[in-house]
């Protein structure tokens, strides 16, 4: 595996982006010739991203963007935003017994495996279906699989060895309800945690108003990237963000999208990354030397300026 990480465009992009929009398409507008002619400009969009050999990220964050603003809708996920956040907070306190027994790196483990099973809650990849209604499920078999790619001793280390400030870049709503197990221990560790929403809803992603009135308010200094997008594109993200990017010690990045946009970043910035995803797409599974359903915690060291 190459030290960069790269998602190029390749065929099966073409299908994941269409199957996403049986999602989004029917939450635009229930009128089926609407419908219709809304899957037919998406179509012609996608052909024409494929021409100019756009990355899969770009291109779907252009289609949904005009998608978004052809109908006029702000938050088109918005009922299965709280659906997957009233799962996951029926489902934490359950989680949170089974942590509350351990200690020291067994605790961040099973707090990595909490994180990762919130990332299951994903409407979006055209190979996975979340079940929402088997969360603890789900964490079990995850702290019983461990971590495919795992780099979670040397998370731990730079955990311990120093203090600083943190910089948790979010996912999806319902998710981040599931990374409070580990938003607590990096309070107890003594880090100064700024967790990272996005800008304006996108797909079923955590914005300011899906983790306000939530402990994570308590816990870290919530802020956006500024990113109407999947991910945290440079291309899309405010200044004020690339600043909190440089002036971090670790960066903690949950999800695809975020494996998609953090390495420009990370790679101009230099600072230490860990990507903490369920890999769901076989394309971006591939990226990182995965396998699709592979639980992965993955380092990218820090970068000498």
């Amino acid at each position: 595996m190459s030290d960069r990480i790269v998602v190029p465009l390749i065929p099966e992009c073409s299908a994941c982006i269409a199957n996403s929009l049986k999602t989004l398409i029917p939450n635009l507008t229930e009128d089926e010739e609407e419908q219709k002619k809304l899957f037919s400009f998406a179509f012609k969009r996608i052909s024409e991203g494929f021409e100019k050999r756009l990355p899969p990220i770009l291109l779907s964050i252009q289609l949904y963007q005009e998608l978004y603003k052809m109908k006029g809708v702000n938050d088109p996920y918005y009922n299965i935003k709280k659906l997957s956040t009233d799962s996951a907070i029926n489902a934490l306190p359950i989680i949170e017994k089974k942590i509350d027994n351990l200690d020291g790196y067994d605790r961040l483990r099973a707090c990595l495996a909490a994180s990762i099973t919130g990332n299951v809650i994903d409407f979006n990849t055209a190979e996975h279906r979340p079940n929402l209604d088997t969360l603890v499920d789900v964490f079990d078999t995850i702290l019983a699989q461990g971590f495919a790619i795992d780099d979670s001793a040397q998370l731990w280390r730079s955990l311990t060895a120093r203090k600083g400030e943190l910089l948790f870049i979010a996912d999806n709503a319902g998710e981040v309800i599931l990374d409070i197990p580990l938003l607590r221990l990096l309070r107890d560790l003594k880090w100064h945690t700024t967790f990272v929403v996005k800008g304006k809803a996108m797909i079923n992603d955590a914005t300011e108003d899906d983790v306000r009135g939530t402990e994570i308010e308590q816990l870290t200094t919530i802020t956006t990237s500024g990113a109407w997008a999947h991910g945290v594109p440079i291309q899309y993200v405010s200044q004020e963000f690339l600043q909190l990017v440089s002036e971090s010690d670790i960066i903690i990045s949950k999800g695809q999208a975020n494996i998609e946009t953090v390495p420009e970043i990370q790679e101009k910035t230099g600072v230490e990354t860990y990507y903490i995803t369920k890999a769901k797409c076989s394309h971006i599974s591939q990226a990182i030397g995965a396998n699709r359903g592979d639980n992965v915690i993955l380092r990218r060291p820090k970068i000498a300026a």
